[in-house]
């Protein structure tokens, strides 16, 4: 017989799920109650588990997933290790010593986060189990309950799971065989990778009880599709065009934290892992209102060895789907629209379909995460092309590169604007902002280089593998990338190499450009942000316009460029066989004619809301720069 309660934290709060990213918290109900978006969750105790719990969506199937920790899923199974000098229970991970732990909710909004990384059990440590009333009690948590006790009343083996999957036992419950997920080895999860690879029924009844779910009703169908295709033909073209659908959210926080969202998210995992490229390097990036730079920025990297770009957009204003329509039509690169909900970011979103659902970018050796203001820059004298450095680099065992960057400084337009549209962006800038104006946490940051069926997410600096596997991750000299010395005030992480290496090949940073660029960035929605409609001036304050004012004077500039200008001769041709492409020119100067637009208007505005008088002298210097008076 199930029994169904709600748990009660060491806080008298009630255990819910914060509905922007699963994530399980605390939350005292009552004045705070509106104050943060949650959702109830619920605990079911089952008669063949008596030594678990298991927490899901109370009222529908949700996304759970517990912070500082590998638990996620639509269900989450917890140990129960009882304390009865307290009359409480503590919850564990379901295979490692570690306990839930309830922070404090906050005075603000009553809320505050589960953590999942504790070695023992003490107050905050501590729960209550309190029975769902009857009327809270549903057919689908009776069902649920059914079939949970179903599942767990004999052994987990890969014959059950499969059973389960193809006696479509899963309709009404989808988040069934996310509690199994934690108790499955590596070696059957293979199994069942192996098995869906193989048998296409499998994945259809996987996809018609899961409707919702990227993985079963995308990603798998896709991926056995295209390998199907690239075993019979001998090769495949990556698919010019995608949609990752505006539904997809769960794309934007899965993997973030090495988690595996789900059973389904596990298994497609496993099955790309399988595939092996038969392509060079590949570009993967967010390119939103990059219409004056992004013809320059591909022929640059198919002038050194780039084979293809994944490109993801989404409310582009700056005629710049006209490129990338012309482009995937051209058969030059894989364009994705990645329409985003209200308040949403768009770059993880992007990156977790592109590693998890689409299934082209497996055909390719090497992938780069990159930025429309970043170039890979590489040593003319020692490697001819990327793929030079990458047969150097494989001799090595790795699975991620990480490149460190120099930042390129600004330098004014010669002939005003208009010089921005004849000339290319990395001819007029050649010269580099010394490290000490930037700063150890800026210098030492770097983007990565990864083999794209090991990893599972992406951050804008480093890549995310599964707990489940290892991975090798090494800098540009082949020396390993640890993380043990984070720049002061910074945490340990990944994004951050212990010391800089600029040697052979990195990454040229052009985040200043001139006056003019940087005004029209700095009234622009950053793609790692919440998406933005229109002109956003939010960022002309002293902190960020003081950024530019700060590398501007000749003694904090340091060095040239002498890589890319070894290979001006190659990408002067690339760009221009890109802009000799059908319709390419019109397509350019609606582009350029829109930036004249929008560079107008964001002078009146900053005229018309006097921003310059509200800002330090320091700023009003920028201001004068691109001739904003009072």
């Amino acid at each position: 017989m199930a029994e169904f309660y709600k748990v009660i934290t060491f806080h008298n709060a009630l255990i819910v799920s914060e509905e922007n990213h699963g994530e399980l918290g605390n939350l005292i109900v009552g004045e705070h109650e509106q104050a943060i978006a949650c959702s109830p969750v619920v605990a079911i105790a089952i008669t063949s588990m008596p030594s678990y719990i298991f927490l899901v969506g109370a009222t529908h199937p949700a996304p759970l997933r517990v912070s500082l920790s590998d638990l996620s899923g639509h269900i989450i199974p917890l140990r129960l290790e009882y304390h009865s000098e307290h009359n409480r229970l503590a919850f564990l991970h379901p295979t490692l010593d570690q306990y839930l732990s309830a922070i404090p909710p906050r005075e603000q909004n009553g809320y505050a986060r589960i953590e999942g990384n504790r070695r023992s059990a003490s107050g905050w440590e501590l729960f209550q189990l309190e029975s769902l009333a009857e009327e809270e009690i549903t057919p689908r948590l009776e069902l649920l309950a059914e079939r949970l006790d179903h599942l767990f009343s004999h052994e987990i083996t890969v014959d059950e799971l499969l059973e389960t999957i193809r006696s479509e036992a899963l309709f009404g419950t989808p988040e069934l065989l996310d509690a199994a997920l934690p108790f499955i080895s590596t070696l059957n999860l293979d199994k069942i990778a192996t098995l869906l690879l193989q048998d296409e029924a499998l994945c259809g009844a996987l996809a018609r009880q899961m409707p919702e779910d990227p993985w079963a009703a995308e990603g798998i169908p896709l991926l056995q599709r295209w390998i199907s295709e690239r075993e019979i033909y001998g090769e495949t073209v990556p698919a010019p065009r995608y949609e990752c659908s505006i539904n997809y959210t769960v794309l934007g926080v899965t993997g973030l934290h090495k988690d595996i969202a789900s059973f389904t998210h596990a298994c497609i995992h496993a099955m790309r892992r399988k595939v092996t490229p038969t392509r060079g390097p590949a570009i993967l990036a967010c390119v939103r209102n990059e219409g004056i730079y992004l013809l320059e920025w591909i022929a640059y990297h198919r002038a050194i060895g780039i084979e293809w770009f994944f490109l993801y957009s989404n409310d582009n204003d700056d005629q710049s789907d006209d490129i990338l329509r012309t482009l995937s039509e051209q058969g030059i690169i894989t364009w994705v629209d990645n329409p985003i909900k209200p308040g949403k970011a768009a770059q993880h979103k992007a990156y977790g379909h592109a590693l998890s659902v689409v299934p082209d970018i497996l055909d390719f050796s090497w992938v780069q995460v990159l930025d429309g203001d970043e170039f890979i820059a590489l040593d003319p004298q020692r490697f001819s092309n990327l793929q030079d450095y990458l047969v150097w680099t494989e001799t090595h065992p790795v699975d991620a590169i990480s490149l460190n960057w120099r930042f390129v400084a600004s330098e004014p337009l010669a002939e005003g604007e208009e010089t921005l549209f004849r000339d290319p962006l990395t001819m007029r800038n050649s010269r580099f902002v010394r490290y000490d104006i930037i700063g150890d946490a800026g210098s030492r940051l770097v983007k990565s280089m990864f083999r794209p069926a090991q990893v599972i997410q992406s951050h804008a600096h480093y890549p995310l593998a599964s707990y489940r596997y290892a991975t090798t991750i090494c800098l540009s000299d082949g020396t390993p990338h640890t993380w043990h010395a984070p720049p002061k005030g910074q945490p340990q992480s990944a994004a951050f190499s212990n010391h800089v290496v600029f040697e052979k090949i990195g990454i040229y940073h052009y985040f200043y450009k001139s006056p003019e660029e940087w005004m029209w960035k700095s009234s622009r929605n950053r793609g790692d942000n919440p998406s933005k409609q229109g002109l956003d001036l939010r960022n002309f304050v002293d902190g960020w316009t003081g950024n530019f004012m700060s590398q501007l004077a000749e003694d904090r500039r340091a060095g040239e460029d002498q890589w890319m200008a070894g290979r001006r001769a190659p990408f002067l041709s690339e760009l221009e066989k890109l802009k000799s492409l059908p319709g390419m020119m019109q397509v350019l100067e609606k582009i350029y004619e829109t930036y004249r637009e929008r560079s107008a208007l964001i002078r009146r505005r900053l005229q018309a809301e006097n921003i310059r008088e509200r800002h330090s002298e320091n700023n009003r210097v920028f201001f004068d720069l691109i001739n904003i008076i009072e």
